[in-house]
């Protein structure tokens, strides 16, 4: 049966994977902000709750407010610039085959690294330990990326309103 650490590391691959092979930027901005909440949730895991706070707030609030902000204002240039991505083709085969060597290879690694989680985590699952111990981190968390989109849209609606 797998494991919620097991599924938070294939689901951070697949979002890096698809921030870089997306062709739509905003797209990718959202992937990116994905993979940054499934490393603070793992950050969470591993008991390290400055450096997950940080993840979360700068990381998948600040800088993905930021691109979606910025591929919203340059929304009209992409379509006159086409993008040759010819070198991304063979991507995806060549992450399926370090996948499949990192499986074969890294799995005592990841044992152990489980392993690691449970000590730093002392025994508490992750929904326990980030509702019940972190709860009022992940709340303020919250309100900080809320209040950061609320502003950001506030000064790009003053924007469009002057032009």
């Amino acid at each position: 049966m797998i494991e919620y650490r097991e599924f938070l590391y294939v689901a951070v691959t697949l979002c890096a994977l698809a921030a870089v092979m997306s062709k739509n930027m905003l797209t990718s901005a959202i992937s990116l902000a994905a993979m940054s909440v499934g490393v603070a949730l793992i950050l969470f895991d591993f008991n390290a709750p400055w450096a997950a706070v940080f993840e979360l707030s700068v990381c998948a609030g600040l800088i993905t407010v930021l691109f979606i902000s910025a591929v919203s204002l340059l929304r009209k240039e992409e379509a006159f610039f086409a993008e040759d991505r010819t070198r991304f083709r063979l991507l995806p085969l060549f992450a399926l085959i370090v996948a499949i060597g990192g499986w074969i290879a890294g799995w005592p690694f990841f044992e152990a690294l489980a392993d690691y989680a449970r000590f730093g985590a002392r025994g508490q699952s992750l929904g326990s330990m980030l509702w019940e111990t972190r709860r009022m981190d992940l709340l303020g968390q919250i309100a900080i990326l809320a209040a950061g989109v609320l502003v950001i849209n506030s000064v790009f609606a003053v924007k469009k309103a002057e032009k």
